[in-house]
């Protein structure tokens, strides 16, 4: 049902890692797509029609996919672990007042005493 406390703690280390470390992967992921417009155009100086190859193959799709991703990810982690834990405690509680229904059931007497021989 609900996650062990060591394994909570490793997850939660986990996701705070991942949190403080996106950051700093998506800052590395924008300064190398600069230096790869940097070598595109330092070519452009010794080649203009490699240069052009370069300038007009800079298809960025990619990166501004991996840029929302490396954002959206651990958010989306998040919220999954966070929704599961709620849809975990909902069903206990559910399950808990079934319980308490069938155990008030049983204790209830359906009959009179007068028809017992």
């Amino acid at each position: 049902m609900f996650m062990k406390p060591k394994v909570l703690r490793i997850t939660t280390v986990f996701l705070l890692t991942l949190v403080v470390i996106y950051p700093a992967l998506t800052a590395i992921i924008v300064v190398w797509q600069e230096h790869l417009n940097f070598l595109a155009r330092q070519h452009l100086l010794y080649a203009l029609k490699d240069g052009q190859k370069y300038m007009n193959n800079g298809d960025n799709s990619p990166i501004y996919l991996l840029l929302w991703l490396i954002i959206f990810a651990p958010i989306g982690l998040c919220l999954a672990i966070t929704l599961h834990n709620s849809y975990v405690a909902y069903r206990a509680a559910i399950r808990q007042r079934k319980v308490r229904i069938l155990e008030r059931m049983w204790q209830q007497k359906t009959y009179s005493e007068e028809i017992i021989l």
